[in-house]
């Protein structure tokens, strides 16, 4: 009798232990987040890949941006749920300036987190800065640089070097690189 008694209670232990399982499993994936919004293809009318620029966005409801600044200096930011999860920025600087300064000086990438400095980038997990090489030299000999920022958390250093070279790229053919001045405006998507 004690057997069977062993058995039946181990059985009932066991079911009891595979319900809580489930119910745990459950509500894991009730309360795992996920993406309601639709990943744009540009920081704010500069081009990039909706693919290059996902991981740098956080999950949600919504997405929105601002886009502000003057003549040499725009800066955009990605908001979703009403929190920067990405700050990006174009510049011109005067003719001399150097990448190193624009990232540690200007733009406050902490040295000890870089993780890639290449001729054209300094990249870490969670910042990259790139120097704009405009197609024709412009007259006034201002240097353009770009700089992201993942507001929250960090990711892969292939991954900020992917972003940081297509919005540099896109801005290399942008008006930011003749005379005109860059323009700034405010949208919410």
């Amino acid at each position: 009798m004690s057997r069977i008694y062993a058995r039946s209670s181990l059985v009932g232990v066991a079911c009891s232990f595979a319900v809580g399982l489930t119910l745990v499993a459950c509500s894991a994936e009730s309360s795992e987040k996920k993406r309601e919004y639709a990943v744009p293809s540009s920081l704010c009318g500069t081009a990039v890949s909706s693919s290059a620029l996902e991981p740098l966005l956080p999950t949600g409801r919504d997405i929105w941006s601002t886009k502000g600044g003057i003549a040499s200096y725009v800066r955009c930011q990605l908001y979703v749920d009403d929190k920067i999860a990405v700050d990006s920025v174009i510049l011109r600087e005067s003719s001399g300036a150097d990448l190193t300064k624009i990232a540690f000086t200007e733009h406050n990438v902490n040295r000890s987190d870089v993780k890639k400095k290449e001729e054209r980038y300094i990249i870490s997990g969670s910042a990259a800065v790139g120097h704009v090489q405009c197609s024709a030299r412009r007259e006034d000999g201002a240097e353009v640089f770009t700089v992201i920022k993942k507001k929250h958390g960090t990711v892969d250093v292939s991954t900020m070097r992917n972003i940081i070279a297509e919005f540099t790229d896109a801005a290399s053919k942008s008006e930011v690189c003749t005379e005109g001045d860059v323009p700034s405006a405010d949208s919410r998507r």
